[in-house]
């Protein structure tokens, strides 16, 4: 016979009458009527095929059947008391720290809005964690990251929260004494600096030197910040992110933003762990902080000037 799926409030009218041994005490303990709860027990008892309980002048007695069912009711009324019990401490043990994993751009970006990042994030803690790998959101070591990439799982979800672009730069010093720098030249008369050739060390980049014909770099690094000092210290032209190059006092603007090296940035979270708060929070407040860097990031701060000869 099939009965269909188990209602814990059915079961709730079981272990009442089964303590209070009498209908109106049962009634009393739900806050129901009598007749309310007497109508709703025998509908339960024709559902399952089975009376539950005898009346008898000194209240009710369990049937064979009701002895089989009372202790499992009982049973899930201490697991729903226990549950009761923990519910008050459930925000106290919830997720408080939340790590961030990132590459040295993206992790410059959350700290150039330290501020309003740490008073958007309101008492989450954020851990910046610098990779350049995938992070491993499956290991929950890991609750967020920025890539430009998209996930290929949907076990992953990704919000877009901005663009990033890159331009070509080079140090005052070594554009006053290489004019070719300032034109279309410099992608056959000048220095360049660039990156390791490892597909983990931006790919991009290095394919669009490849494609625009640079020599081979007179010096490369793997990590972003590396290549802005060796820019600085005059040793050649680069590939930055513009938010980087445009505000540095000792840079050149050569280009304007690179249109074939600006992408979409991402943060990338695992379904699951999307659903806690303090996630959902720090989610929020890098997406906000992007918005806000947007012109910064994306080369079209009205402030932004190209340096170029007369």
């Amino acid at each position: 016979m099939y009965i269909s799926p188990m209602n814990w409030d059915d079961l709730k009218l079981i272990d009442a009458a089964a303590r209070m041994r009498s209908l109106s005490g049962a009634a009393k303990a739900l806050d129901l009527s009598q007749p309310q709860l007497s109508r709703r027990l025998k509908r339960f008892e024709d559902r399952v095929g089975a009376r539950l309980f005898d009346r008898t002048p000194t209240g009710l007695k369990p049937t064979e059947a009701g002895l089989r069912l009372i202790p499992l009711a009982a049973e899930m009324r201490k697991n729903a008391d226990a549950a009761s019990r923990v519910l008050p401490d459930l925000s106290g043990s919830a997720l408080k720290v939340v790590r961030v994993a990132v590459d040295e751009v993206r992790a410059r970006i959350l700290t150039d809005s330290f501020c309003d990042l740490t008073e958007l994030l309101d008492g989450v803690e954020l851990e910046i964690i610098s990779s350049h790998l995938h992070a491993d959101h499956q290991s929950r070591g890991i609750e967020l990251q920025i890539r430009s990439c998209l996930p290929e799982t949907d076990t992953l979800i990704a919000r877009k929260v901005g663009d990033l672009a890159y331009g070509v730069y080079g140090s005052g010093a070594y554009v006053n004494s290489n004019p070719d720098a300032l034109n279309d030249l410099r992608y056959k008369n000048c220095d360049w600096l660039g990156f390791a050739p490892d597909d983990l060390w931006y790919p991009s980049q290095v394919r669009w030197m490849e494609a625009k014909q640079v020599g081979r770099p007179k010096m490369r690094t793997n990590t972003m910040t590396t290549l802005l000092n060796m820019t600085v210290s005059g040793k050649g032209l680069a590939v930055l992110p513009v938010f980087m190059g445009d505000g540095h006092p000792d840079l050149v603007t050569l280009t304007g933003p690179l249109e074939e090296l600006t992408n979409s940035e991402h943060i990338i979270v695992h379904r699951d762990v999307r659903r806690e708060p303090a996630v959902r929070r720090a989610i929020e407040a890098i997406a906000s902080v992007y918005k806000e860097m947007s012109p910064k990031l994306t080369g079209a701060s009205p402030s932004r000037s190209l340096q170029a000869a007369e």
